[in-house]
């Protein structure tokens, strides 16, 4: 071993700040050499971790030696410089990774209000902020690894390990924190042939899963029964209010609602909830209950698309969250875009192994664990379970959600 390499004790070293995402056995060196020599000796560094059956590298050095080390990936700084990482083996596991979201807010949410920093703490842009990305791909409204790197960079450049999707396939799901203070737009959503077609996108189905509520909120659910197609297509035309054409239905903490596409919906005020949806932002909006903003300008409708889209005959489908802690976890939807389980827990479970990704979302204080790491998750917050993942105990008492692409 090169003198410029000092070896590093495993877990002190783990525990400095960053975001490894590579390894269960990693090797971890310090670099005290000049950049000319650095690949050099992350050669020997490289030969003497395989030696000793470790399965990744980890390595703090300089900036200007860092620069010189590209095979390495950036996992962020410590005070002694930049920390480095890589793969050692084909069959390496990619490791959990708290996500931080993008936001929603102001004008483009002018229903928001300051749930989520009430209820979870979050570092809200305003007092209108309406979402939180938790983990999602979407242009500008990207959310990012603790090393501040986007999701869409991490998803290049891990592809299939990452996700466990073919690298022709566009990521396929986004998930929120939706606050409503005030009712949300009526809208609809198109099927992906739609989409494709019209917008060059993803269709959008989703689910949402009631958090908080106020004592008599609701949403909007559908088309009442014996409403046509014809006679929505009539209000929406005059400029008729056509909330009386559409189901309502009272909402409470637990309760879990889908969304197909094609089917009319609202959110109403006074409602947080968790939202799975597929990857697209393509909303049409038909009905905004005559609101202005400050100027005296109403948000524009998209009355056309939406009566190409609408099925007036889709009830969508309803589920509840389990009360019981008892250390299962339990399906809550199983729909062509993407399953939703629930984990409430008194102690710890294993989670199931699986060749795809999974997003996990904690709704009390939560620790995710493996061979010999963990990261915590605060109540709101969400880890991005690659689909090379190690063995996982997830830790705590209370719930978490866990969406995915597949069952």
């Amino acid at each position: 071993m090169s003198k410029l390499m000092e070896k590093l004790d495993t877990l002190e070293y783990t525990e400095l700040p960053g975001a490894w995402l590579y390894g269960v056995k990693p090797a971890a060196f310090r670099y005290s050499g000049c950049a000319e020599n650095a690949p050099a000796a992350l050669n020997t560094a490289v030969e003497n971790a395989r030696s000793n059956g470790c399965d990744s590298l980890r390595l703090v050095a300089d900036a200007q030696c860092s620069a010189s080390l590209p095979a390495m990936r950036p996992a962020g700084e410590c005070s002694e410089g930049i920390l480095l990482e890589m793969p050692l083996t084909d069959d390496c596991a990619l490791l959990p990774m708290k996500m931080h979201p993008a936001y929603r807010h102001g004008e483009m949410t002018p229903w928001g209000g300051d749930q989520l920093r009430r209820v979870f703490g979050k570092e809200i842009p305003d007092e209108r902020t309406g979402e939180a990305l938790e983990l999602s791909v979407i242009p500008g409204l990207e959310s990012v690894t603790d090393n501040g790197e986007g999701l869409h960079k991490l998803i290049a450049r891990e592809g299939e390990r990452l996700t466990g999707l073919s690298p022709d396939n566009p990521f396929p799901l986004l998930l929120k924190l939706l606050a409503a203070k005030g009712s949300l737009s009526v809208q609809v959503h198109p099927d992906d042939e739609y989409a494709g077609i019209h917008e060059g996108k993803l269709g959008k189905t989703e689910a949402w899963v009631i958090l908080e509520a106020d004592d008599n909120a609701s949403i909007l659910y559908g088309m009442k029964e014996g409403v046509s197609i014809e006679e929505l297509e009539k209000g929406l035309l005059s400029g008729e209010d056509i909330e009386p054409l559409i189901a309502r239905v009272p909402v409470k903490p637990g309760d879990v609602f889908f969304m197909p596409a094609g089917m009319v919906h609202a959110i109403g005020g006074g409602i947080l909830l968790y939202e799975i949806q597929q990857s697209s932002d393509v909303t049409y909006r038909l009905w905004d209950f005559n609101r202005v903003n400050d100027k005296g300008e109403k948000r524009p409708l998209h009355i056309r698309q939406s009566l190409d889209v609408i099925r007036p005959e889709l009830k969508g489908q309803q589920a509840v969250m389990p009360t019981a802690l008892d250390n299962t976890l339990t399906p809550l939807l199983r729909v062509p875009a993407f399953a939703l389980d629930c984990a409430a827990i008194d102690g710890e479970i294993a989670l199931p192994e699986k060749n795809f990704f999974r997003i996990l979302t904690a709704l009390d204080d939560m620790q995710l664990c493996w061979e010999g790491a963990s990261i915590r998750l605060n109540p709101g917050e969400t880890a991005f379970i690659p689909a090379k993942a190690p063995a996982l105990t997830l830790r705590g008492k209370g719930r978490a959600l866990i969406s995915a692409e597949k069952a």
